[in-house]
């Protein structure tokens, strides 16, 4: 766990930010890059047009199936000390990439390449959640690593389409970046708490591998299984897929079960049943999963837009995604600005109903049209989600305890993966099933009525596996139908929003009345002027659905932050006795 440090200079505060944003910007450069240099990587080692989904899918795979690993070592051994790991792997690894001579050495260096982010997401959350008291800075750090993402995924685009025939130069970049990082973050990370050897060895000797493996098997088993579905030599009927899910479906329940016995037995446990008691923490992740589904889902689908129907080069691919890279870093910005005078509510109705727009502008969408009157409105609204992506990881972060705060990022983390493969699954069963229906009502394909006939086989990952020629209209069809699925996943995650977070009543009326307010992702706010308990028409005007109670004084917070220290701790781990009352160890924040 990161040891609270006395309060820093704006300076140390500014470093601390864009150090753990940085990361973020880390993997989705990554992914972003893949987007356009993946084609002449290809080209240069020899990679088949079959085996062209696999260096992406190996490092979303290996990324997904260790966040729940990391996140424990990181509660358990140190944020800070996880974090330098992860930023030193990702040094090694990039150079390894780099000097990739065959398609299976790239293949298997890029599922590698996946473990530093897994590392570091929740690492960089929880010092976060742990370092930065409720408070308006601390909407702004949250924003500012959901900023990095579209950053990176911009730069990751344009570097990506210059360098895409010198496609190594791409991750001597990515290393001299993460060991510039590596480096802030030695200086301006709060340090962990010192352990002894003899500590460290007792807490390794103590901690939940078990469940880290059945939870990892799982996790691989699902992911594999979604990812590689559609791209599979027989699709969703190849063998080992539908072996796959229920063999993923026994490693999780298996979890399940032994996270609840370990937490019975009131030992260390990865991820503790009890933590889906925290208030808002079960619904946020619901609200998350619906959303980031179709968010990931509709990316992938206008890419097959461009390159498969419109037939656009992989660079004016790239350049046509710009705009949509562009509103993700304006909402997120605004988010920061948002969040605290907004509800969580309204701030999720806001970004799940732009998605949706999205879904269908790009349904009833004229491929024939320009792109400033089709596409482009698509670019601008499918970012929707990233209004609220820094309140949700507030409100997940806020709904556990100090020592759990790499793990609550790692659940936010996990949600987007497995939200993100799901998604695609689910939109590549049906743009299949629908292209081929419609292939099977027009018997000659490529006829007068279709434009093209392409190859199922291209430069790029399709969602459409089929042996033979599929026409563009017949494709078409078949992403129209996977845009109205995505738009029932917005459904989905409007339903749960509003069933799980209504009734909240006005958050400044919560905070004119000096109580904290438990749920709503905004942590505990007190007006200092307030010497007596709010009436009972001030509690009633604040709405039913909501735990209220009278904000303590620090030096009882700080009693109680240290007796869950004590309750959660491994044996011989030393607590991480929480502020003062005078609030010396805390980062301060405006509040």
């Amino acid at each position: 766990m990161a040891q609270l440090t006395p309060t820093p200079s704006h300076l140390r505060t500014v470093l601390v930010i864009s150090s753990i944003s940085g990361v973020t910007l880390l993997g989705s450069f990554v992914s972003g890059a893949l987007t356009v240099a993946l084609p002449s990587i290809a080209a240069d080692l020899g990679i088949a047009d079959d085996s062209l989904q696999w260096p992406s899918s190996m490092y979303a795979l290996v990324n997904g199936a260790f966040l729940l690993l990391a996140g424990g070592l990181a509660d358990t051994l140190g944020r800070k000390t996880l974090f330098l790991t992860g930023t030193a792997l990702f040094v090694v690894l990039s150079l390894a990439v780099s000097f990739a001579k065959s398609s299976l050495s790239f293949t298997i260096l890029m599922a590698l390449l996946g473990l530093p982010p897994a590392v570091l997401a929740p690492a960089g959350t929880g010092i976060l959640g742990a370092v930065f008291p409720p408070s308006r800075t601390k909407a702004i750090a949250f924003a500012s690593l959901g900023a990095g993402q579209p950053i990176g995924f911009i730069v990751g685009l344009v570097l990506g389409g210059i360098f895409a025939h010198k496609w190594r130069a791409l991750y001597w970049l990515l290393a001299a970046l993460s060991a510039c990082l590596g480096v802030q973050a030695i200086f301006s990370l709060p340090p962990d708490i010192h352990l002894s050897r003899k500590q460290i060895f007792g807490q390794l000797k103590e901690f939940d591998w078990t469940g880290a493996s059945l939870s990892g098997a799982g996790a691989t088993c699902l992911i594999f299984a979604l990812s590689d579905a559609e791209s599979a030599p027989d699709g969703w009927s190849t063998p080992y897929i539908p072996a796959l899910l229920p063999t993923s479906a026994t490693f999780i329940v298996s979890f399940l079960w032994w996270e609840e016995k370990r937490e019975r037995d009131q030992k260390h446990t990865l991820l503790p049943l009890s933590i889906w008691k925290a208030k808002g923490l079960g619904t946020m992740i619901g609200v998350v999963f619906f959303a980031w589904a179709p968010f990931n889902a509709l990316s992938y689908l206008c890419t097959l837009m461009y390159q498969q129907v419109q037939l656009l080069s992989p660079i004016r691919t790239a350049i046509y995604f710009l705009p949509m890279c562009g509103a993700g870093l304006f909402l997120n910005v605004l988010a920061g600005s948002l969040t605290g005078k907004v509800s969580t509510l309204k701030l999720i109705l806001i970004g799940v109903l732009l998605n949706a727009a999205a879904c269908s502008a790009f349904i009833f969408l004229n491929p024939n049209a320009g792109y400033a009157l089709g596409m482009l409105w698509v670019m601008l609204l499918t970012v929707g989600p990233d209004i609220f992506f820094s309140a949700a990881n507030l409100l997940i972060q806020n709904s556990v305890g100090q020592d759990q705060q790499a793990l609550a990022g790692s659940l936010f983390n996990v949600a987007t993966k497995f939200a993100t493969a799901f998604g695609l699954a689910i939109c590549s069963a049906i743009s299949t099933a629908t292209s081929r229906k419609y292939t099977a009502q027009h018997s000659v394909i490529g006829s007068a009525n279709d434009e093209s006939t392409i190859s199922a086989s291209s430069s790029t990952r399709t969602i459409l596996s089929t042996s033979s020629g599929i026409s563009s209209r017949a494709l078409l069809e078949g992403l129209r139908a996977a845009g109205w699925a995505c738009l029932v996943f917005n459904v989905l995650s409007i339903t749960v929003a509003v069933a799980g977070l209504r009734g909240g009543g006005d958050t400044a009326a919560k905070r004119r009345a000096g109580v904290e307010v438990i749920g709503d992702g905004l942590g505990p706010f007190s007006d200092p002027s307030l010497s007596s308990a709010p009436s009972q028409q001030q509690l009633e005007a604040l709405g039913n659905n909501f735990e209220l109670r009278r904000l303590p004084t620090r030096s009882s917070d700080a009693e109680g932050d240290n007796a869950a220290a004590r309750s959660r701790r491994l044996p011989g781990q030393p607590i991480a006795e929480a502020p003062n009352a005078t609030g010396s160890n805390i980062i301060e924040g405006d509040s």
